[in-house]
């Protein structure tokens, strides 16, 4: 049988929606693992294959939690706004972007926070944001009038 075939689903992120409670649990023993309070509700959770990590937004805060449930390695930022979505760039993983309910704009940052663009274009909140797998663009979504989505070429 093919290495697919043999691969386990082990464990299993959870949130709820309003919750602010990010929890890790072992499928196998059906036991919490891990479990990390954020300050509000959890807005968003992205699994970035490429880097090992999840990408959370909750308030303020975006984190970066690897994918082994310890919580070692857990890097977070608070940022001057409060992101709807976050992005990791899959390739270099030395940025981030990220969209925003509060504006119509998506920024892009280095992993340190400092705000490095800021690109404008919807006329709208801007809901998620998603880097491509081979990190050449990222695309953009609000629900404007009309949903749009807008492709931006990596710099």
């Amino acid at each position: 049988m093919g290495r697919s075939s043999e691969l386990m689903i082990t464990t299993l992120v959870y949130t709820r929606l309003n919750d602010n409670i990010f929890r890790w649990w072992d499928l196998r023993t059906r036991k919490l693992t891990t479990s990390l309070v954020f300050p509000t509700a959890i807005t968003s959770m992205e699994l970035s294959p490429q880097t090992q990590r999840l990408v959370v937004t909750s308030g303020n805060t975006v984190a970066f939690i690897p994918v082994l449930p310890n919580g070692q390695g857990t890097h977070s930022l608070t940022l001057g706004y409060s992101p709807s979505s976050a992005s990791v760039h899959p390739i270099l993983q030395d940025r981030f972007v990220t969209g925003n309910l509060g504006d119509e704009w998506v920024r892009v940052h280095g992993m340190d926070g400092e705000e490095k663009e800021v690109l404008k274009g919807h006329h709208g909140p801007v809901h998620c944001v998603e880097f491509s797998p081979d990190g050449e663009m990222y695309a953009s979504g609000s629900g404007e009038c009309y949903d749009i989505i807008i492709i931006f070429v990596t710099r």
